[in-house]
């Protein structure tokens, strides 16, 4: 493949999936997990680290020379035209509560310009993508605004 933008949203895509089965995992035994507060209503919980740990390794093994910045470990140390932006548990308080509403979340960034987005809802198993002007997918599926002119 020689779309490098392409690439990245296959490859993390998958990664988003693997990455989400693992939160799905720790919330299905989130009773036995490690949880810390980061400040007022800002939990982090050991399914955050672990989860985030998993992507930025699968991440730095696919595209070594793009930099990650991620929710809970910051900025990598390198400074490529490409970033990738993490959160591995979007919805921490609810994770911890055990309500199923959180997903993991990554972006990819090309030199300033947000270019691709992926959302995993491993609850619903729903998995959302987008790459900038080619439009938003819902399990790949094109995803359209309505064309209802009311809601009644």
């Amino acid at each position: 493949m020689n779309d490098p933008i392409q690439q990245r949203l296959v490859v993390g895509r998958e990664i988003a999936t693997e990455a989400a089965a693992l939160g799905l995992d720790y919330f299905r035994r989130r009773d036995a997990l490690k949880i810390e507060s980061k400040g007022p209503q800002d939990l982090v919980s050991q399914a955050d680290r672990a989860v985030e740990s998993f992507i930025r390794d699968r991440l730095a093994a696919s595209f070594p020379l793009d930099a990650i910045h991620g929710e809970e470990f910051g900025r990598s140390a390198q400074a490529g035209d490409y970033t990738w932006v993490i959160d591995p548990i979007d919805g921490t308080a609810n994770f911890v509560s055990g309500i199923p509403a959180w997903c993991v979340v990554l972006a990819c960034v090309h030199r300033g310009q947000v270019v691709l987005g992926i959302t995993v809802d491993p609850n619903h198993a729903q998995t959302y993508s987008a790459r900038r002007g080619q439009g938003a997918f819902l399990n790949g599926v094109p995803m359209k605004v309505s064309a209802a002119r009311s809601v009644t």
